[in-house]
C-alpha cells in the first residue's frame, strides 16, 4: 500500500502496510452504497479502515465484509450515538491512529484548491494521507454548505494580516461535525460528547466539541482547504436555536472546572466564554503556526503561551 506525502511543493509516495482508520457513522438500516463509494469502505484495503455502523431504524441483516461491524440501537440522538461508535471503536481494536466520523449522507469532492497532482487520486485517499503526514488533533475539511474554507480564508486576512495564503490547511475553531477526523491521543480528551441539550438541539452538542478542542487543542484542529464535503439528505431533529449562547458558555465553564489547577485561571477560558459567537470572529488561533506532528497533548498550548511570555 502506497501512501501518500505532501512535500510543500508536491506528493510523493511511501510505501505502508499499517490499518490507521475507523469509520463510524450512523444510518437508518445498512451502510448507504453511495457513502461507500466516496470513502472507498468497500475493502479494508482500499480504505485502510475498518468501519463501524449503528443503524437506528431497523436492524442491518446484509452480508458485510469482515471489516464492518454493526450495531443497532434506536435510542440514540446524534451525540450519543457517536459517544456509543466511540467506545464500540474502542473496544474493537486498540491502535487506530485516527476515528473518521461521518454523516451518512457525505460526499467528497476537489475544490480549486486542489494541485492537478492530488487529482490522480481520490479525495478521502489524499484526505487521510494528509491526516498521517501532518497528524493534526482534529482535521476537517471545508463544508460546502457553509463555505468555511473561505470563511477561514477571510480570518487569516482580517485576523492574521496575511493576504496572501496559500496554505494547504489553516487552524480552525467552529466546523460543522458531518465529516471529521479526531486523532486517538485526542478524541479520548474529547469523547464522550457532552448530550445535555440534545432534547432542544443537536445543534448544541457540536458547540462542545469545538469548545472542548479549542480549549485543549488550540492550533491543532486544521482545516485542509482542497477538500469540500457536501451533503444533500437534511433528516427532521431537534434544531431550536433558543439558549445557544448560554448553553455555549456552560460548556466552556465545564471543561475550565475540569482543566488541571495551574490553567484554570488562564485568560483564554474568560476570552472565549464572555461571548463565543465573538470570540469565533475575532481569535488569533487562525494565526497560529502549522506543525507537522506536534504533540497532542491536552492544554499544552498554555505551556507555550506561558514560555512565549516570559521569553
Amino acid at each position: 500500500m502506497l501512501q501518500l506525502f505532501w512535500t510543500d511543493t508536491n506528493w510523493t509516495e511511501k510505501e505502508i502496510v499499517s490499518r490507521p482508520f475507523v469509520f463510524l457513522t450512523q444510518t437508518e438500516q445498512c451502510l448507504p452504497p453511495k457513502l461507500s463509494d466516496h470513502l472507498k469502505l468497500s475493502t479494508n484495503i482500499t480504505c485502510r479502515c475498518d468501519v463501524i455502523v449503528l443503524s437506528y431504524k431497523i436492524k442491518c441483516q446484509k452480508e458485510r465484509p469482515p471489516h464492518v461491524t454493526y450495531l443497532f440501537d434506536n435510542t440514540t440522538t446524534w451525540g450519543s450515538g457517536r459517544n456509543k461508535l466511540f467506545f464500540a471503536a474502542m473496544n474493537r481494536r486498540p491502535g487506530y491512529t485516527y476515528f473518521i466520523f461521518t454523516d451518512d449522507d457525505v460526499s467528497l469532492k476537489f475544490n480549486s484548491a486542489a494541485t492537478p497532482d492530488m487529482k490522480h487520486f481520490s479525495p478521502i485517499r489524499i484526505f487521510q494521507d494528509w491526516l498521517l503526514d501532518y497528524e493534526p488533533a482534529v482535521g476537517v475539511v471545508d463544508f460546502e454548505e457553509q463555505k468555511e474554507g473561505q470563511k477561514v480564508r477571510n480570518k487569516i486576512k482580517t485576523n492574521c494580516r496575511i493576504t496572501n495564503s496559500t496554505s494547504v490547511a489553516n487552524p480552525t475553531i467552529f466546523f460543522d461535525p458531518l465529516f471529521n477526523a479526531f486523532h486517538a491521543r485526542a478524541a479520548r480528551h474529547i469523547f464522550p460528547l457532552d448530550t445535555t441539550h440534545e432534547r432542544v438541539s443537536w445543534w448544541l452538542t457540536d458547540k462542545y466539541v469545538c469548545s472542548a478542542v479549542e480549549l485543549k487543542f488550540r492550533g491543532q484542529a486544521l482545516l485542509f482547504f482542497p477538500v469540500t464535503v457536501e451533503n444533500r439528505l437534511h433528516r427532521s431533529y431537534p434544531r431550536s436555536l433558543r439558549g445557544t449562547r448560554k448553553a455555549w458558555q456552560e460548556f466552556i465553564q465545564i471543561i475550565q472546572q475540569g482543566a488541571p489547577a495551574k490553567y484554570v485561571n488562564q485568560s483564554l477560558f474568560h476570552e472565549f466564554g464572555k461571548d463565543p459567537f465573538v470570540y469565533l470572529e475575532t481569535s488569533k488561533t487562525y494565526c497560529r503556526n502549522v506543525t507537522r506532528h506536534q504533540p497532542i497533548v491536552p492544554f499544552a498550548h498554555f505551556d507555550e503561551q506561558s514560555q512565549k511570555e516570559v521569553s
